[in-house]
Parts: structure tokens; C-alpha cells; sequence
């Protein structure tokens, strides 16, 4: 079969789940028709009970860091073999960032993922590591599994790396943009194997690895028959967990809702009140709750990426019940300013789609991960009637802090009209609530969601909006404390 090709991004459709749940496609990929024999199933993860998100974030002069993976009950061990992977990956990134020549554009790099399997027997992590260091994203996919006792990489599927390459060579001879003496009995680059609904081998190369970057996903699949030879003990049993899947509907090819809905009704004048808008970005994660939990009757605005939005419905769906606002953070958090207008759109469209469906509202708000936005991504935003929400108070919690410190900086920072910017990251930002709300509410402040901050003037779709401090200062003369 040739090799499969979508240019500037991997193409994906999973039509079905594990044993565990649902499957869902990967809404930072594009969708090819169901037939073609490359398509992966994914599990769906709000279906995994007691799965928890976690982020890997740092940002510095040179380089952003953005690495999500799950923590899958019953699969510690591949849990903790990720986390380890990434955070050396994250750190050996920076390091080599830090050495670049100033004036450079930030380097980025963006780690996403789906489970591939969730079963006793057979457990599977995806993960897609983007990098950006200037010119263009490169994409490397890698696959782990979990069989109940160890970690092993998709290389141990197969029994024979020497006919899996040769395999490979045979499915990708017309091929001429194929370097054909790249495909080799390597278990680095055989890193990324699953299998299709029918059993077939589906093989994944990263950018470059076998071919230019022009060709984009560079994946070819060996039918189910030719591949029984090459599969090892544990191989076939991921493939009967993949075989055993269920149909479904994707989340995002569902109908949505059909008219943007209404900013959440305000229930304080900010003409008159001191009032200031708290904002979280990066979940739902682990600390969601307690967030919540300690807001009480404080209302907030949550930013919540879409891939983390479809993985924990529930956490969306309390947001929406205790009265907060949900708004758009992109579907995996890369910077919107390094991509092309229809990347820009698909990381927007497909978060806004998710979290509709799980809201029942589509948002009329959107953070740009890093706060960078540039005329294209308020041009785009405009399109999908988004306004651009960033800040003027950082919390200074996605990195590692006190709650003591984060007090102290959005207490001496926020005045009124004020947008302030904390994260799903860490305890110590449940922990520093409760102590923000009484100091800023022994000054007169009271929690409104973004858009009240401007009453009866509508935010504007494509517009920029950091805070609301000037047009009070504008009404009263004066900055107040």
C-alpha cells in the first residue's frame, strides 16, 4: 500500500475503544476517510475511571515546555516510565534552548497523547512530540506498552525487526520519495506500532525519519495476515484488545450546539463594584476540584484546553454547574503565533467543538497558550467569534511556589478591573485560594467572570483584551487601590 500522507499534520479517525470505553478521535489531526487502513482506534479516557491529566510546564527566555500525559490506574509503571521520559526529554530541550543565539524565536516543544489499549492484559500510551525551534514543527510519535508487569516499546510487538523492515520496504517500494535505505531493522524506528480495527500493523515514522518533512505523516500498514508471522505473544494480544473494539461517534463529529451562547449572566455591576476576574489555565487536572472547591461562591473564568476537556467531561461540567465560565485555551497548547492560519483555526475549532458538546455552550472566549497572539491568531479567533483574553496579574503559579507567594503577588498586583492569571498545575494554587479571597475582600473586591468586567459593553470577537483597569480609571479619574 503507499504511504500515507497529510501534509503539515498526522491524519487520524479512530471509530472505536477497548474493552474499558469509548474511542474518540484525535482532534489535533486531521480526519481521512474511514477506509484508509493506517486509521488508529484510540480509547476514550473520560470512559477510564480514576484517570488523572498531568502537565509538564516551563516557560523561560528561550524555550516553552507543554507535556501532558495520563496517569492510568492499574498501569503505574507505564505512568511513571512516561512521566520520566518526558521530563528528561523537557529538560535536555531547555538545556539545549538555553545555549541558542538571542534574538531567536522561542523554541518549543509540545508533547500530546491518546490510549492506544486499556486492558489487564494490554496497556497503551501514544505520544506525539512536536518541536519547533525557529522554522517549522517537526512531529515524532512514539507508543509505549504496558502487558501487567513491564514497560516495553512498540519494538517488542514483533519477534522480527528484520522482517518487519523488510515488510515495510515491500509496502513502500512505488513510493519514490521514500528513502528506501533508511528502512531498517532498528528499533528506534520502529517506536510507534499499533494496530487497526481489523487487525492490520499500522507503522509510524517521525518527520524526516524515512523521507523530507514535505511528506508529512509517513505511515503504511502490513494487512493482518502477512503481519501474524512477525507478531511476538504480546503483540497478538494488543491486537485481539484492539479487535475487540466497539464503535462510536467522535465527540467532535457530533452535532454541537448551533449559536454561540450567552457570556454568563452578570450578577454584579462593575460600574460601581470593585470588581476583579480570576482565570485559570491548563486544565482540568488534578487540582481542579480543589480549585473549585475553594472558590466557593467566588466565580471564576477556567481556560481549559481541549484535549484535557474531552479526557475529564466531568470536572468541565461542575465549572459549568457551580456558575464559572468556560473558555478556549486550543486544543494541545502550542504557540498559535508559530503556526499557519489552518493550524491556528483546527487548534481553536476543535477545542470549541469539544467543549460545547460537553457544556452544552459554545465559548465566546479564548486565551492564547503564552498569551501570544499576533494579527493572525485575532484575525482567526474573530472568525470563530472568540474574543482574545490575556492579563495583567500573574499569580507566578505554574512554576514551583508557595501558596504564601502566590498570594503576595496577586494580592499587591490586582486592581479594579483587573485580570488575573493562575494555573491547574500545582496544590500550592488551591491552597493560596482561600487566602486571595479574603484579602481582596477585605479591600472591597468582589469575583466576576471576564466578560463582566465589562458590563453592558459586548467583548468584541478578534479583540485583545488584557484587563479592565483603564476604563476604570476612566470613570473614576483615578487608579483604585
Amino acid at each position: 500500500m503507499p504511504v500515507l500522507r497529510f501534509t503539515g499534520g498526522i491524519a487520524l479517525l479512530a471509530a472505536a475503544a477497548c474493552a474499558c470505553g469509548v474511542a474518540f478521535n484525535s482532534p489535533a489531526d486531521e480526519v481521512p476517510p474511514s477506509s484508509e487502513p493506517t486509521v488508529l482506534t484510540f480509547v476514550d479516557p473520560a470512559a477510564v475511571p480514576g484517570l488523572q491529566i498531568k502537565t509538564i510546564y516551563k516557560e523561560t527566555g528561550k524555550s516553552n515546555v507543554y507535556a501532558t500525559y495520563p496517569e492510568i490506574p492499574g498501569a503505574t509503571p507505564l505512568s511513571d516510565q512516561v512521566r520520566a521520559e518526558l521530563t528528561a526529554e523537557a529538560k535536555a530541550f531547555t538545556a539545549q534552548a538555553a545555549k541558542g543565539k538571542a534574538g531567536l524565536p522561542k523554541a518549543e516543544i509540545n508533547v500530546d497523547w491518546q490510549l492506544t489499549a486499556v486492558s489487564p492484559g494490554a496497556t497503551g500510551v501514544r505520544l506525539r512530540t512536536g518541536r519547533y525551534e525557529g522554522a517549522a514543527w517537526a512531529n515524532e510519535t512514539r507508543t509505549l506498552w504496558y502487558d501487567g508487569t513491564r514497560v516495553v516499546g512498540s519494538d517488542l510487538l514483533v519477534k522480527d525487526l528484520a522482517g518487519l523492515a523488510r515488510a515495510v520496504g515491500a509496502r513502500l517500494a512505488d513510493d519514490a520519495d521514500v528513502d528506501h535505505a533508511a528502512i531498517k531493522p532498528d528499533a528506534r524506528l520502529f517506536d510507534s506500532l499499533d494496530f487497526n480495527s481489523r487487525g492490520d500493523l499500522v507503522v509510524e515514522f517521525d518527520d524526516y525519519e524515512i523521507g523530507p518533512g514535505a511528506l508529512g505523516r509517513v505511515a503504511t500498514s502490513i494487512p493482518k495476515k502477512d503481519a501474524e508471522p512477525l507478531l511476538s505473544d504480546f503483540g497478538r494480544a494488543v491486537q485481539r484488545a484492539v479487535e475487540s473494539a466497539r464503535p462510536t461517534t467522535p465527540p467532535e463529529l457530533r452535532d454541537g450546539p448551533e449559536a454561540t451562547a450567552p457570556a454568563v449572566p452578570g450578577k454584579v455591576d462593575c460600574r460601581v463594584a470593585r470588581c476583579v476576574a480570576l482565570t485559570f489555565d491548563e486544565g482540568p487536572g488534578p487540582y481542579t476540584d480543589r480549585i473549585l472547591t475553594a472558590l466557593g461562591s467566588a466565580r471564576a473564568t477556567f481556560f481549559t484546553t481541549g484535549a484535557s476537556a474531552a479526557a475529564r467531561p466531568d470536572l468541565l461540567r461542575r465549572m459549568a454547574a457551580d456558575g464559572h465560565l468556560v473558555g478556549n485555551h486550543s486544543w494541545s497548547h502550542r504557540d498559535l503565533t508559530t503556526l499557519p492560519d489552518n493550524r491556528i483555526y483546527e487548534q481553536l475549532s476543535r477545542a470549541q467543538d469539544t467543549i460545547a458538546q460537553v457544556t452544552g455552550s459554545l465559548p465566546n472566549l479564548m486565551r492564547p497558550p503564552y498569551g501570544a497572539v499576533n494579527p493572525d491568531v485575532a484575525k482567526i479567533a474573530g472568525e470563530l467569534k472568540l474574543s482574545v483574553v490575556t492579563w495583567d496579574v500573574d499569580g507566578g503559579d505554574a512554576e514551583d511556589t508557595t501558596a504564601a507567594d502566590i498570594v503576595k503577588r496577586v494580592v499587591s498586583g490586582v486592581k479594579p478591573g483587573s485580570i488575573v492569571l493562575l494555573h491547574d498545575l500545582g496544590p500550592a494554587t488551591p491552597e493560596a485560594i482561600p487566602q486571595i479571597l479574603k484579602e481582596l475582600r477585605s479591600r472591597g473586591y468582589v469575583f466576576v467572570t471576564v466578560p463582566e468586567l465589562y458590563g453592558t459593553r459586548p467583548m468584541q470577537p478578534g479583540r485583545t483584551y488584557e484587563s479592565a483597569v483603564d476604563s476604570v480609571v476612566s470613570r473614576f479619574g483615578r487608579s483604585l487601590p
